[in-house]
């Protein structure tokens, strides 16, 4: 009778292991999963706002630019941070994460600023504005990178590194000044996201516990 409690509970922990892994594979675990950061949070304000602000500038380009250069670095700019708007908002609903409705102060202030001005002077106040932008939108999501938590926002940001990059080398070829260091892909992205990995391990190492208890339990009444 000893033994077949000691093997029902082995067989148990075992399965409660398997299960732990399949769960984590098929997502389930992802209801567990911690809330956003407010690093996290932060930075999804932040990167929409930037893309806001990118938007905007691109579409005052096509309005008031008298290069062609500048012309075409707006549409793009346009082209770029609405798609990565767009999966930023997906995932920000996903998340319950409010966002603003249009840019900073200090952004809005940098637009009019630069839309007042026209002709070669337009298009001077143009470049150098984005260069900043994309400048602090490469730091901000370096930031999200190396200190966010959530396996979502953090592939955001992963994401968008190579398209601000390429942004600010073509602002940078143009003013012929220095685009900074390449902002790379900040890692690879891990095959489980950080909740389901978690929950995983958790419930493996559960198992795993259970199957040596019932082991030495069954040899301490054995002997």
């Amino acid at each position: 009778m000893k033994v077949a409690r000691r093997r029902a509970l082995l067989v148990t922990a075992v399965l409660l292991g398997s299960l732990a892994v399949a769960l984590a594979g098929n997502g389930v675990g992802t209801a567990f999963a911690a809330a956003p950061s407010a690093q996290d949070i932060a930075w999804l304000r932040a990167a929409h706002q930037s893309n806001l602000s990118e938007i905007q500038a691109g579409q005052a380009a096509q309005r008031k630019a008298t290069s062609s250069v500048v012309r075409q670095h707006g549409a793009l700019f346009i082209r770029d941070h609405t798609r990565l708007d767009g999966d930023l908002r997906a995932v920000a609903r996903k998340l319950g994460v409010s966002l603003p409705s249009r840019p900073s102060p200090q952004q809005r202030a940098v637009l009019a600023s630069v839309a007042a001005k026209s002709g070669s002077a337009f298009d001077s106040a143009w470049l150098q504005s984005q260069l900043t932008g994309h400048r602090k939108a490469k730091a901000a999501g370096q930031t999200e990178l190396a200190d966010g938590s959530d396996a979502q926002v953090k592939a955001l940001a992963r994401a968008a590194a190579p398209v601000i990059q390429m942004h600010l080398d073509m602002l940078a070829q143009t003013l012929g000044v220095p685009s900074g260091v390449a902002a790379g892909t900040g890692g690879q992205a891990a095959s489980l996201p950080a909740g389901r990995a978690g929950l995983g391990a958790a419930m493996l190492g559960l198992g795993v516990v259970l199957a040596v208890v019932t082991v030495l339990v069954g040899r301490r009444r054995t002997a």
